[in-house]
């Protein structure tokens, strides 16, 4: 009796250890799960917060390279100009960034996450290169050079092509020739006379205006389909101001179209009160308007990278200083703040 008093009293401890252990896994794996959601949870607001501007991004620079602006085309048929070092090699840096902006499967994959496309037909080959004293640059492309998809792929292959090598100091102008072939027009329409030069890029189209109009360059910022933002270069036309630098920061205030996904950082209501260059420095003044996204720092440096862009334009600006409402901004290291902002290199770097 004794025994199987020690045996129930045994049997019933370890039902009770058992039921308690049981319980403790379950809450400890409700714990783990819990924990687990947290941390995908943090891992996703951290991976946000590390989304850079590729205007931003540093890296050390290759040996035997040189830095070389590539122009790239986003979703929207925006050109992109990408700071990337090309090795210099035995083909040279010229024909290194052209075959850089032809497609391939794997071209392709090394610019996902900048959500940019190379430019160029896959397929196409480089005949050769010749830069002439003149600084006309002949390229002998091969025949799938003429397999664009589309008008506007052969058109924004063109331009590419023309503001690619135009990056480097010593060519002026472009020919293209196939095969050994000089030609005056694309399968598509585009036409491709010798001596193509820059023109405009990225053109905001306006309604018809019996007025004299120029041209202007301003950049907008954009969160494109990859993990980097960028800056886009778009062309407008304006009239009526007699100072050119005035006229296209008062352009970059009006925003870029609706359907090209760019960015307008400004705030509603700001008003530029003027512009002026003096000793290579852009002075610009803008309304008190600016102000209301301070203490945003993405939002005040896309500002500040735009003005300081859209000025870059301007040979005789190496500087700019922002003002408001013809102030400087105390305490401040952002917008306003008692500092001279050096005009940009480059406008985006991708490695």
């Amino acid at each position: 009796m004794k025994r199987k008093y020690v045996l129930l009293l045994t049997l019933s401890i370890s039902c009770t250890l058992i039921f308690t252990s049981c319980s403790n896994p379950l809450t400890s794996l409700r714990d783990f799960f819990n924990k687990e959601a947290e941390m995908a949870e943090e891992n996703k607001e951290q991976a946000q917060e590390e989304t850079q501007c590729m205007d931003e991004v540093a890296f050390s620079q290759p040996e035997n390279s040189r830095a070389t602006v590539l122009y790239y085309k986003d979703n929207e048929d925006l050109l992109v100009p990408v700071m990337r070092y090309m090795p210099k090699g035995d083909l040279g840096v010229a024909k290194a960034a052209l075959s850089a902006l032809i497609y391939s499967p794997e071209k392709a994959q090394d610019l996902n996450a900048a959500g940019l496309t190379p430019t160029l037909p896959i397929g196409t080959k480089i005949n050769g290169a010749t830069i002439k004293e003149n600084g006309l640059a002949i390229v002998d492309f091969s025949k799938e050079f003429l397999d664009f998809s589309s008008n506007k792929a052969e058109e924004l292959g063109i331009k590419a092509i023309v503001y690619t090598l135009t990056e480097f100091p010593n060519i002026k102008s472009i020919e293209i020739r196939i095969d050994g072939k000089t030609l005056q027009k694309m399968p598509k329409g585009t036409e491709v006379e010798s001596g193509m030069r820059r023109t405009e890029i990225n053109m905001q189209a306006v309604e018809n205006s019996v007025e004299k109009l120029s041209k202007v360059v301003v950049y907008y910022h954009k969160k494109g389909s990859g993990m980097y933002s960028y800056f886009v270069p778009v062309t407008k036309l304006v009239s009526g101001f007699k100072n050119s630098a005035e006229a296209a920061v008062n352009s970059l205030l009006e925003g870029p179209d609706e359907d090209t996904g760019l960015n307008n950082p400004f705030p509603d209501g700001t008003q530029l009160l003027g512009v002026q260059v003096n000793g290579g420095t852009a002075y610009v003044n803008f309304s008190e308007q600016i102000l209301i996204k301070q203490g945003d720092k993405a939002a005040e440096s896309a500002m500040i990278k735009s003005v300081a862009l859209t000025l870059k334009e301007f040979p005789e600006v190496s500087k700019v200083k922002i003002f408001v409402n013809g102030k400087i901004v105390a305490n401040t290291d952002g917008l306003g703040a008692d500092t001279y902002i050096d005009v940009p290199v480059f406008v985006n770097f991708y490695e």
